[in-house]
């Protein structure tokens, strides 16, 4: 073997293997940027042909898929121009999918070896008759010159031939002379403008423009052709008239206003000086308003602004609910509770300063000035507005004003109302100091109005889409694991609670995963002895009101209720219970070393030579019973109380067998002095139990390896009840200066075992190196 190679192949593959490890560790998945806070408000109200600019932290654009697209507007002209019996799926088929050569064939009209799918084609047989053959010819010349204007990719520099651009463009302007169709002259004037844009000719293409489109039209042709020319002028060093020409056609062209928007920002040019250019105060609201879309902070200004210039422009909404969303992000998700241990809105009487300061400097007066524009009446969609305003009131729980605004909404536009019912419901809920059967009768009828609201059942695969259709599936989410959940909890009605997390799961909405937990975790790992015999008397009742039904029937199927309580009791070593509960449960949690001692922690809990039997969480119940009628009988052997005291260690956890008491493991909860205040914790991060059956069994043992090991073992559970610090020597000097320590040193340290784990533990090391 040439060793060499191999060892240069050995570090070249460790470092390959390794930094692939490093790199996959270190990249997790991105928030959703549609869902990653909670949220009650429909962004899609706020206007169709805007869906880019609603806000999102997370994206620069919203929804790129603007209503309507600019493929859905030259389908829409090409079917007024082809007539209703063209079908619009041909057209669309025709003019995005044929080849050049297809094309070429239906304008010669020699189809004859064409596939029947095209030959069929409604509009291209349209295309074929004799007066619709200039139409044909003008569709295989705009096929011509997509590869000259396009590239293939974002990341592959174009390719321009300049002089197949000015045989096309000249080609053009025959074309353009020669048909006398107004729709045709027109794109054949738009082709001559993007043939000398892109070969770079931009004065060329501007006075083009100014020649071909002397009236201004109201086209998506025309309105191209403009923002090619805006183009030109921005490249020219005009970056203020170029601003003001886009903002021109992102006012009349909504399926071009993401590309208009994209290069107003790279021109970059002064807002004020675009106002010179404006004809009026309408233009003007619409330049503030784009320049508004940029900010990202929480801001009434451009609201203003747009206001003063025109109170009835439709940006206004846009704006509104942008701030709103930004509001929701910022504020509404801090101060709404999300964990069932924290407070809901209703039961903490004043904000964190930090929230009230927002409250008082940005949302009130915010909800002043729309008030104040509401009484004025002049903006449209004033429903919209009285909805929000509202809205924005109970974010700040003046759950009176909130009211008193919502009852002014007289609208019966379904969105609206949609709306309306949300935050009417939200008011509801915090108005009540607790969930009391007079609200749970209006609750299960909201649950019904949602469940009506929901539709089919996302995929998996639409995780990360727009949620156009996911409101209502997010908005029920989000009154049920952030809002009544947590209610339920303050009330100690943890049964209700779990059902309410239970329907919350049963959603299947999982990316903003803003509940804490679900209702499965909640019962396995949460929920003690008391609150789950609630739940399982509860779900046994059979005088259940209608409410109690509708949040029964989603109890998770997965759990099994017998095992959850038979676990609860495991938690607290009670193992008589925990026994009976278990031989009604059905499936049950195995190990194999639930009864091996364990040197350093989290060892792995497989199969070994000298423990190959499966060991099922009944059968450890069975066994620990056992050991302890052996412990009522004295003398009591060492090895029966070394045995126990390893069971109890490998149920908390440090132990293999964590998961007999808990499905989950946290990697960065400890033992703290909070912990004494739960029977539970203090067991599973303190080991109190284990450390006092170990001392028992190193007191009752005489061969010295064995009692080394005791102490060792008694001194590794002493260590995890060490009070943490502040100050992190000092916390390691406490470790180190573990009660057994001095034991061990004295009186053990011939033993094989002292020798094995002197090696092992850097606390005992430590403490002998320091010679105290």
């Amino acid at each position: 073997m040439n060793y060499k190679k191999f060892i240069a192949f050995s570090i070249s593959f460790c470092a390959v293997l390794f930094g692939n490890v490093i790199y996959t560790l270190s990249c997790g998945p991105d928030a959703d940027p549609y869902d990653y806070y909670i949220s009650f408000f429909n962004p899609y109200q706020s206007g169709k042909g805007y869906e880019p600019f609603y806000y999102t932290g997370m994206s620069p654009f919203y929804d790129e898929a603007t209503s309507p697209s600019e493929l859905e507007e030259n389908i829409s002209d090409w079917q007024r121009f082809a007539g209703d019996k063209v079908k619009a799926a041909d057209i669309r088929e025709y003019v995005y999918t044929y080849t050049k050569d297809q094309m070429s064939a239906v304008a010669t009209r020699s189809t004859a070896a064409l596939p029947d799918s095209i030959r069929n084609n409604t509009f291209a047989r349209f295309l074929q008759e004799e007066r619709n053959q200039d139409a044909a010819r003008y569709l295989l010349f705009a096929k011509s010159c997509e590869p000259s204007v396009s590239v293939a990719d974002r990341w592959t520099p174009p390719d321009r031939n300049k002089s197949l651009m000015d045989a096309l463009g000249k080609e053009a302007a025959e074309r353009y002379e020669q048909t006398g169709n107004k729709e045709l002259r027109e794109r054949y004037a738009f082709q001559q403008v993007r043939l000398l844009h892109y070969s770079g000719r931009y004065e060329d293409a501007s006075a083009t423009f100014d020649k071909l489109f002397r009236k201004p039209g109201s086209s998506l042709m025309y309105y191209k052709a403009l923002a090619l020319k805006a183009g030109a002028v921005q490249h020219m060093g005009d970056s203020v008239q170029g601003a003001y020409l886009f903002s021109r056609v992102f006012d009349k062209a909504p399926a071009l206003r993401v590309s208009c928007y994209t290069s107003m920002r790279w021109g970059n040019a002064p807002e004020e000086a675009v106002y010179n250019l404006c004809k009026d105060n309408r233009e003007k609201s619409m330049v503030a308003a784009i320049y508004g879309m940029r900010k990202d902070e929480i801001t009434l200004e451009p609201l203003k602004k747009v206001y003063d210039f025109d109170p009835a422009s439709p940006a206004l909404t846009v704006l509104i609910g942008r701030e709103i969303s930004k509001l929701e992000s910022r504020f509404l998700d801090r101060v709404v509770s999300t964990s069932t241990d924290s407070a809901s809105m209703a039961n903490i009487v004043a904000l964190p300063p930090e929230m009230a300061t927002i409250a008082n400097t940005q949302i009130r007066p915010m909800i002043g000035w729309m008030n104040s524009v509401i009484d004025k009446g002049k903006v449209k969609d004033l429903a919209f507005w009285q909805v929000n305003s509202a809205y924005l009131s109970y974010m700040c729980r003046d759950y009176d004003v909130a009211r008193a605004q919502l009852n002014k909404v007289t609208s019966k536009e379904p969105a609206i109302r949609n709306q309306w019912e949300v935050v009417n419901l939200l008011i509801n809920i915090n108005e009540h100091k607790t969930i009391d059967k007079a609200l749970e009768d209006k609750l299960l009828g909201t649950f019904r109005w949602l469940d009506g609201q929901l539709g089919a059942a996302p995929r998996p695969e639409d995780w990360w889409a727009s949620g156009r259709d996911r409101f209502f599936s997010k908005t029920y989410r989000n009154l049920l694991g952030a809002i009544l959940a947590p209610k339920y909890h303050q009330q100690k009605d943890y049964a209700k609670e779990a059902l309410v997390r239970g329907r919350c799961d049963s959603l299947h909405v999982y990316d903003y995963f803003l509940s804490g937990q679900s209702a499965t975790e909640q019962i396995r790992d949460e929920m003690n002895t008391a609150q789950l015999l609630q739940l399982h008397n509860f779900m046994k009742s059979t005088d259940k009101t209608p409410y109690e039904a509708y949040l029964a029937s989603f109890f998770p199927k997965t759990v099994d209720m017998n095992a959850s309580i038979a676990e609860s009791y495991l938690r607290v070593h009670d193992f008589k219970n925990a026994q009976q509960w278990f031989r009604k449960a059905g499936n049950m949690e195995t190990s194999y070393l639930v009864f091996k001692e364990l040197f350093q922690d989290f060892g792995l809990d497989s199969a070994e030579k000298a423990y190959p039997k499966v060991i099922t969480q009944l059968q450890f119940c069975d066994r620990m019973l056992a050991l302890q009628d052996k412990m009522k009988v004295t003398p009591v052997d060492a090895k029966v109380y070394y045995e126990y005291a390893t069971g109890l260690f490998n149920i908390s956890y440090y132990g293999r067998t964590w998961n007999f008491v808990r499905r989950f493991r946290p990697s960065t909860r400890w033992y703290t002095t909070a912990c004494e205040k739960d029977p539970f914790e203090r067991q599973y991060f303190g080991t109190y139990a284990a450390e006092s059956y170990y001392l028992k069994a190193a007191q009752a043992a005489t061969d010295p390896e064995f009692r080394a090991k005791c102490f060792f073992m008694a001194a590794r559970c002493y260590q995890k009840h060490v009070p943490p610090m502040d100050d992190s020597d000092k916390y390691y000097g406490a470790l180190v200066r573990n009660r057994y320590f001095p034991v061990l040193k004295s009186n053990y340290s011939q033993t094989r075992l002292y020798q094995e784990v002197y090696g092992q533990c850097s606390y005992l090391r430590d403490y002998i190196k320091s010679g105290k």
